[in-house]
């Protein structure tokens, strides 16, 4: 067994500068819980993709742009979000080939989206005008991000409730998309009180889990954020 998995990161994308860049909560996260965080690069050559996928024990998929509707046959609106097609393409083909090789996925904000659309599933493109939903909190909060802003509520004897031995998790919320029809296989972990899913696992695979808010602002004060990221560095061990 690894002392200290290898976890791939995908980068996120920097439109000015024209680079990969991460965010420093993301490989804390990962190194907390311990595993060795390594950014990889943005590339689109499938044998490339390939190899990468061989070489690393489990994938985090992290936040970022907005995935292009043109991907789950819808047209991008004017709400839409800036999008990058490279790494849409790029986190495709490599979630495809992490499945092929039975290698531990975990997603937090674009990274659940991303998993719903590549299971073929849809989206909100913009939550405050696609899903008018009586609440008395905002989806996209401002900072400090590390502040709990809602709440969540987690599926009966579901995965994340049987790991996080809890009912319910105060949560920060970033985000403007979300799920709209569930993936196939996709099973619901979790909802926000305005019903929107907060969390997914696919029911037919050994290690596939996304959330909608970010632990990775809070693992390191919360025992459940924290656990989160154990269950999937621990997965990864496995591999």
């Amino acid at each position: 067994m690894k002392n200290s998995p290898i976890i791939g990161l995908a980068p996120l994308w920097d439109d000015g500068k024209q680079c990969v860049w991460m965010e420093q909560d993301y490989l804390e996260a990962i190194t907390l819980a311990g595993g060795m965080p390594i950014i990889l690069p943005l590339v689109q050559n499938e044998a490339m993709i390939e190899e990468i996928a061989s070489k690393i024990d489990g994938l985090f998929l992290t936040g970022g742009h907005d995935i292009n509707p043109n991907i789950y046959h819808e047209k991008a609106t004017d709400l839409c979000g800036k999008m990058c097609d490279s790494r849409d393409r790029f986190e495709l083909k490599l979630v495809e080939k992490i499945i092929e090789q039975n290698k531990p996925i975990f997603g937090v904000c674009r990274g659940l989206q991303l998993l719903n659309v590549f299971f073929k599933g849809t989206l909100f493109q913009d939550i405050p005008t696609q899903y008018k939903k009586d609440r008395n909190f905002s989806h996209r909060q401002q900072i400090p991000y590390d502040q709990p802003v809602h709440e969540v509520f987690f599926v009966e004897g579901g995965l994340l409730a049987q790991w996080l031995n809890v009912n319910t998790l105060q949560v920060n919320s970033r985000h403007h998309q979300g799920i709209k029809k569930l993936g196939e296989g996709l099973m619901v972990e979790a909802l926000s009180s305005d019903g929107l899913i907060e969390a997914i696992h696919h029911s037919n695979y050994p290690f596939l889990v996304a959330v909608q808010w970010h632990p990775e602002s809070r693992c390191k004060t919360n025992e459940q954020e924290r656990m989160l990221f154990e269950q999937f560095v621990n997965s990864c061990k496995r591999t």
